[in-house]
């Protein structure tokens, strides 16, 4: 993240908040300068918008990004105002789950995508990245979390939203599970104690799967859980769940539970949640079309134990995953990714 990128007087910025330039100004333009920053970046407090940032002058992006515009800022602001709002909602509705607060959004969709990071709580820095984050003819599909246009602008507001926690003298929150020093590399063993190994081998076979009668078995959403990453699976059409498995009774994921919350209650929250999450990701991908182009394909729903995802696979129907492990956020996005990706490639052989 620290090769900077072109010019910075290139680099836009706009504040109404007390008919000034934002303090740190010039650092944010060099912030905006290094690679993998998003097009157009704001900040939001509490529903006041502080003041946006933008490389949307530069012609390499004006011209040849679908949606950047520079006469076009003001529906990005409307559009950063209400993912900021969305944000502080979807807080509320997942306290109920008792993993923390809603630290980061991801809106990932065919051309773009908005990103979202919690400063401080209703304080937030949101991104919007725009060009080909996801093409629908693509071929072979490709896992959404390992698309490097997101990927990339994702991990730079996370880096942003901790360094202005670090100028309130305030911790990382470490957003998405990315800070340095927890990395594993993909598909290499966690590095853990034999007492944790010991644990995790335990609670692996521990899983329920459940599907509606007349629905095929639930085996192939529990084959994708992981102890460590996925603790629950959901497949739901037109707003129903129709078949789920998870791992809430094995010993590594309930030592995370409120003390005496039945493994059942945890399983009923995050059904109904799957069930709601059809006309959630409508609301947000209205908000979202106001900045990208195309449909909205995956939502992250990142707090501070763990993460919800949405992913869109077919028409009417979408998986919706959980982790409860905030070190292993984005290996359980991937994971979930790469099943997406192939019943995406399933279906196309089937056609």
């Amino acid at each position: 993240m620290e090769e900077t990128r072109t010019l910075p007087e290139s680099v836009h910025m706009w504040s109404d908040h007390l008919a000034a330039e934002p303090p740190r100004a010039d650092e944010m333009r060099r912030w905006m300068c290094r690679a993998g920053a998003p097009h157009h970046l704001a900040k939001c407090n509490r529903e006041v918008y502080e003041f946006e940032v933008d490389v949307l002058d530069l012609p390499e992006v004006a011209e040849a990004l679908p949606g950047a515009a520079p006469r076009r800022r003001p529906r990005y602001q409307a559009a950063e105002q209400q993912f900021a709002f969305m944000m502080t909602d979807l807080d509320g509705e997942l306290s109920h789950a008792e993993t923390g607060r809603l630290i980061r959004m991801v809106l990932h969709a065919q051309q773009g995508a908005m990103l979202g990071v919690a400063v401080t709580p209703h304080n937030y820095v949101v991104g919007i990245v725009f060009g080909a984050a996801a093409a629908a003819e693509e071929e072979p599909p490709r896992s959404l979390p390992s698309v490097p246009l997101v990927r990339d602008a994702d991990r730079f507001t996370c880096e942003l939203a901790t360094a202005l926690r670090g100028w309130l003298g305030l911790p990382s929150q470490n957003p998405g599970g990315w800070q340095p020093g927890q990395d594993q590399v993909r598909g290499a063993p966690p590095i853990v104690s034999a007492q944790r190994l010991e644990q995790v081998e335990e609670a692996a076979p521990r899983r329920r799967e459940w599907s509606l009668p007349g629905e095929p078995p639930a085996t192939w959403l529990g084959d994708a859980l992981h102890p460590e990453e996925l603790a629950y699976l959901a497949h739901g059409r037109d707003g129903q769940v129709v078949a789920e498995a998870d791992m809430f009774e094995s010993h590594w994921i309930s030592a995370g539970r409120p003390p005496g919350e039945p493994a059942d209650a945890t399983r009923a929250y995050y059904r109904g949640l799957a069930e709601r999450f059809e006309l959630q990701a409508r609301q947000l991908g209205q908000v979202a079309r106001q900045a990208v182009r195309g449909r909205l394909l995956r939502i992250v729903l990142d707090v501070e134990q763990g993460a919800v995802y949405y992913y869109r696979f077919k028409r009417n129907e979408y998986l919706v995953g959980v982790t409860m492990n905030q070190s292993r956020v984005s290996q359980a996005d991937e994971r979930l990714g790469d099943l997406v990706a192939e019943l995406l490639r399933e279906d196309s052989r089937t056609e």
